[in-house]
C-alpha cells in the first residue's frame, strides 16, 4: 500500500487495514496499538495490519475482544511500530453530547466497493450525518451518507471490509465502524460508540496495560469542520508572534530580536508550603536582625522566622508547571515572567514542549497580555475576543471556534502581568476570570503578578496554587552570562564585514571570563543581577564599556539608557535618522513625560495621540528639539531609535520594560519637585517601586524630606498592614541614601525593629533584597 499522501498529517493517517480470516479496518491509537472490530476474527486467528504509509505488514496479538453482539470491537498490539506517529495530532476522544444531527461527520476504511484492479485494498472516506438517536436502543452510533449509497452486491454488503473503521466528528475519534443496517438500502453505516467501549472494565484494563496517557474525552454536538482548517492557520500565527525575544544589549546594544530557543534560560522557582493555605504565610529564615551600618546597635530584635521543615525545595518552572493545572506565578519586574509565557504558548501551540510539560503539548494557547486589555477599555473579554486580543496575524476564527476549544479543555489561557492594571480594576478581573473558568473547568490557566499585585488567597476559589519564581542564583547568573555571549557571538553573524565580525568574536572571547571572574569578585555585582533582565543590561555595558562597570542599581540604568539613547546610533554611525538628531538627555526628557503620564494614570500602554500631548508639553522647554520637526516626528523618532519605546500594535505604545518606565517616570517626579506627590501614593503598590528608584535620583535634602515624609506616614497609619510597607519604603530608602544623617537614620531602622519579626512571607517580601540583607 502507499501513494500520494497530504501535505501535512492528520487524524486520518491513522487510518490502517486489518488483515485476518475477514478483511477490515482499524485505527492507530499509538504506533503499536489497533482498535478494530472484534466480529473479525476469532481469538485464535493470525491477524496483520498495515498502513497505507507503512513499509507492509505486521503481525498483531489479540489484547483483547469484546462480544460482537454487545461490543463490537477488539484491541490488537502489533510486534513492531506500524508507523511512526510523532508528527501526527495526537488521538481525541470524543462523545455526542444530545441527541440532535451532527452534520460533517466522516467513516474511514478499506470496503469491498472500492476495491480496484479485481482485489486491491483502495481506502474510503464516507462523509455523512451522525445520528446518535437513531442507534439509541442498541447502543449504536447511525452515520447517513451525504452522497449516493452504493449499488447492491449479490453476496453480501457493499460495504464489506469497513468494520472497524475509525468514525470521526471532525479531529475527534468517536466510534468505531460495525455494520450496515438493513433497511437503509446501504446509506447508512452503523458503530460502537467509542465511549461505550471505555465502558468496559475489561477493555480499560488491556487497554491501560500498553497506553496510559489515554485522552480525556470532549463532547460535541457539531463536527465543526473550518475549526479543522482554522486551527494551524492559528498555530502557525501564535509561532510568528511568540517565537522571537528580545535580549537587551544585542544589535549593538539595542533589543535585539533572536529565536526564543536560543534565548530562553529556564529559572528556578518555588510552590509554597503545602499545608500552608496562604502562600505569604512562609517565613523564611534570616538570621538575627541587625542593621548594617547604623551607628548605633540597635539590640538584637526577634528573629524572622524558623525555617520550617516542609517547604519544597526550587525546582526548575518546567518541572512544576506540568502537574499544576491552574497557576498564579509570582516574579519581581525583569524575572523573565513574560518570556515563560511566550515561550509555553509558541511550544504548546506546536508540540514541541519538553518531557515535563507533555500535558500541554498541543493545548491551543490564548495569550491575554493585561496592558493591552487596559489600554483598549476591554475589562471583562468574551471568549470569542480572546484569540483577537493579542491581535495576530492571522484571519477572524470560525464563529464559537474559542468557546468550542474551551468547552472541549482543549485551551491554555496565559494571562500576562495582572499588576499591569490598575489596582482599582484587578478585583473586576478576578471576577471576570473566575467566571470564565466556572463556565469551561476543563480550561488550563497560569496568570504572571508581581509580588505583591494580590493577595494570597486572591484566586484560591477557582483552585490555583502559587509559585514563585526565585530570584538567580550564583550558578544561574553565570550560565546566563554564558547564554548571553552565545547569542551575541551568533549577533556576530549578521554583520557583512567578516573581518569585523572575526574581531568581534574574539572580544567576546576576551570578556566573557572576565565578566565571570568580577561577578566572583564582587558580591554587589551579584546581587544586581538576580534578574534575567539587569543581568543582560551588564552584559551589555561590560561588552561596550571594555570591562567597566557601574556600581549602584540607579549607576547601572543611567548607562542602559545613555547607551541606548546616545550611543546606539553614533556606533553604527547613523546621523539624524527621521531628519532629527537628539541629545540623550533631550531624549530622556521626552521619554519621562510619557513614563509619568502613564504612572499617573495607572496605565502600561498609551495611544498616539496621548504620547504626542505629552510630547507637546516637554517640548516647550525643548527649543533645540522644536526646530527640528513637528511632534508626530519627533514621536517616530523615539519609537524607531530610542530602543525604549515600541508599538507592538496599530496605535498602542509601551516602555519595551516596565523597569525603564518607572526609572524615568521616578527621575522626572523628581525633576519636577513633585515628591509630595510619591508619598501621597506610597502606600499603593503600582507606585512603590517608583518611590523606590526616586531616592537614587534624590539631592540631599530631598532625601531627607522622603525618608521624613515616609516615617510621618508609617508613624500615622491605623494599622500594622498599612504601617508596615511605609516601614519598609523607608528602610529602602535610608540604606540607598548618598546622604543621611544618623538621627534619621535610627530613627527610621527604629521605627521598622518595633514592627520586627515579620509575621509572613508577603509582609517579608515587602523589605526587598537589599533591607533584608542589612537586618542580616
Amino acid at each position: 500500500m502507499g501513494g500520494a499522501r497530504a501535505s501535512l498529517p492528520s487524524v486520518e493517517d491513522r487510518l490502517v487495514a486489518v488483515l485476518g480470516a475477514r478483511q477490515g479496518s482499524g485505527v492507530l491509537l499509538t504506533p503499536e496499538l489497533v482498535l478494530t472490530s472484534a466480529h473479525l476474527f476469532r481469538k485464535d486467528d493470525v491477524v496483520e495490519v498495515t498502513a497505507p504509509d507503512g513499509g507492509g505488514p505486521v503481525l498483531c496479538d489479540i489484547a483483547w475482544s469484546g462480544d460482537p453482539e454487545t461490543c463490537d470491537v477488539a484491541l490488537l498490539v502489533a510486534r513492531e511500530p506500524v508507523l511512526p506517529l510523532a508528527q501526527v495530532p495526537p488521538l481525541r476522544w470524543g462523545k455526542c453530547a444530545g441527541w440532535q444531527p451532527m452534520p460533517r461527520c466522516q467513516v474511514l476504511g478499506f470496503p469491498r466497493v472500492q476495491r480496484y484492479a479485481g482485489e486491491e485494498l483502495e481506502a474510503v472516506q464516507v462523509p455523512g450525518t451522525l445520528m446518535p438517536l437513531a442507534g439509541r436502543m442498541r447502543g449504536r452510533y447511525v452515520l447517513h451518507a451525504d452522497h449516493h449509497p452504493p449499488a447492491p452486491v449479490p453476496d453480501g454488503s457493499p460495504w464489506a471490509g469497513l468494520s472497524g473503521g475509525p468514525v470521526f466528528a471532525g479531529p475527534l475519534l468517536i466510534g468505531i465502524a460495525s455494520g450496515d443496517p438493513m433497511g437503509w438500502q446501504h446509506s447508512s453505516v452503523e458503530s460502537v460508540p467509542l465511549a461505550a467501549v471505555i465502558a468496559d472494565s475489561g477493555f480499560m484494563t488491556a487497554l491501560l496495560d500498553h497506553w496510559r496517557d489515554l485522552p480525556a474525552f470532549e463532547e460535541i454536538s457539531s463536527a465543526y469542520p473550518e475549526d479543522l482548517a482554522y486551527e494551524p492557520a492559528y498555530a502557525k500565527a501564535v509561532k510568528a508572534a511568540y517565537s522571537r525575544l528580545e535580549i537587551f544589549g544585542l544589535d549593538e546594544l539595542g533589543p535585539g530580536d533572536w529565536d526564543l530557543d536560543t534565548a530562553y534560560f529556564s529559572l528556578e522557582a518555588q510552590s509554597p508550603r503545602p499545608s500552608d493555605p496562604d502562600p505569604y504565610g512562609v517565613p523564611d529564615p534570616l538570621g538575627t536582625p541587625e542593621p548594617l551600618g547604623a551607628p548605633e546597635p540597635l539590640g538584637t530584635p526577634e528573629p524572622l522566622g524558623a525555617p520550617p521543615p516542609d517547604v519544597p525545595e526550587p525546582r526548575r518552572i518546567e518541572d512544576l508547571l506540568g502537574s499544576r493545572p491552574r497557576t498564579v506565578l509570582r516574579g519581581e519586574a525583569g524575572a523573565g515572567k513574560t518570556t515563560l509565557v511566550w515561550w509555553l504558548a509558541s511550544h504548546t501551540v506546536c508540540r514541541t514542549l519538553p518531557e515535563q510539560l507533555a500535558e500541554l503539548d498541543g493545548l491551543i494557547p490564548f495569550v491575554v497580555p493585561m496592558r493591552s486589555l487596559a489600554a483598549r477599555g476591554i475589562t471583562s473579554p468574551t471568549p470569542s475576543q480572546l484569540p483577537k486580543i493579542a491581535r495576530l496575524p492571522v484571519d477572524r476564527p470560525p464563529d464559537g471556534w474559542a468557546g468550542r476549544v474551551l468547552e472541549a479543555g482543549r485551551g491554555l489561557l496565559l494571562v500576562d502581568g495582572m499588576d499591569e492594571i490598575p489596582q482599582a480594576d484587578r478585583e473586576l478581573a478576578r471576577k471576570w476570570l473566575a467566571g470564565l473558568l466556572r463556565m469551561y473547568p476543563r480550561t488550563r490557566c497560569l496568570v504572571t503578578v508581581r509580588p505583591l499585585a494580590v493577595g494570597g488567597d486572591w484566586l484560591d476559589q477557582e483552585g490555583f496554587e502559587e509559585l514563585r519564581l526565585l530570584p538567580m542564583g550564583d550558578e544561574d547568573i553565570r550560565s546566563f552570562a554564558a547564554a548571553w555571549h552565545r547569542a551575541a557571538r551568533l549577533e556576530c553573524d549578521r554583520y557583512a564585514d567578516e573581518h569585523w565580525a572575526k574581531r568581534q568574536r574574539a572580544r567576546l572571547d576576551k570578556l566573557e571570563p572576565e565578566l565571570g571572574h568580577e561577578f566572583e569578585r564582587n558580591s554587589v555585582l551579584r546581587d544586581l543581577a538576580r534578574t534575567p533582565l539587569l543581568c543582560a543590561v551588564i552584559c551589555a555595558l561590560h561588552r561596550q564599556w571594555n570591562g567597566l562597570l557601574p556600581k549602584t542599581r540607579w549607576d547601572l540604568y543611567s548607562a542602559a539608557l545613555n547607551l541606548m539613547l546616545a550611543r546606539r546610533d553614533a556606533h553604527r554611525r547613523i546621523l539624524k535618522p527621521e531628519g532629527i538628531e537628539l541629545t540623550a538627555d533631550e531624549s530622556r526628557q521626552l521619554l519621562q513625560r510619557i513614563a509619568v503620564w502613564l504612572v499617573r494614570n495607572g496605565r502600561a500602554e498609551l495611544s498616539r495621540e496621548q504620547a504626542v500631548r505629552q510630547l507637546d508639553l516637554a517640548l516647550r522647554g525643548l527649543r533645540r528639539v522644536r526646530a527640528q520637526g513637528a511632534t508626530p516626528v519627533v514621536l517616530t523618532y523615539l519609537l524607531n531609535r530610542s530602543g525604549l519605546l515600541q508599538e507592538q500594535a496599530p496605535d498602542s505604545i509601551q516602555f519595551i520594560h516596565r523597569t525603564f518606565q518607572d526609572y524615568l517616570a521616578a527621575k522626572e517626579l523628581q525633576e519636577s519637585d513633585c515628591l509630595d506627590e510619591l508619598l501621597l501614593h506610597a502606600a499603593e503598590e503600582q507606585w512603590q517601586d517608583v518611590l523606590r528608584l526616586a531616592v537614587g535620583h534624590c539631592g540631599r535634602s530631598e532625601e531627607r524630606r522622603l525618608i521624613a515624609g515616609l516615617t510621618a506616614a508609617a508613624d500615622a497609619a491605623p494599622d500594622r498592614e498599612a504601617e508596615w510597607p511605609l516601614r519598609a519604603l523607608a528602610a529602602h530608602c535610608a540604606l540607598n541614601a548618598k546622604y543621611i544623617e544618623d538621627d534619621q537614620y535610627q530613627q527610621v531602622w527604629a521605627g521598622l525593629k518595633r514592627l520586627l519579626p515579620a509575621r509572613d512571607q508577603r509582609e517579608l517580601h515587602s523589605l526587598g533584597q537589599d533591607v533584608v540583607a542589612a537586618i542580616r
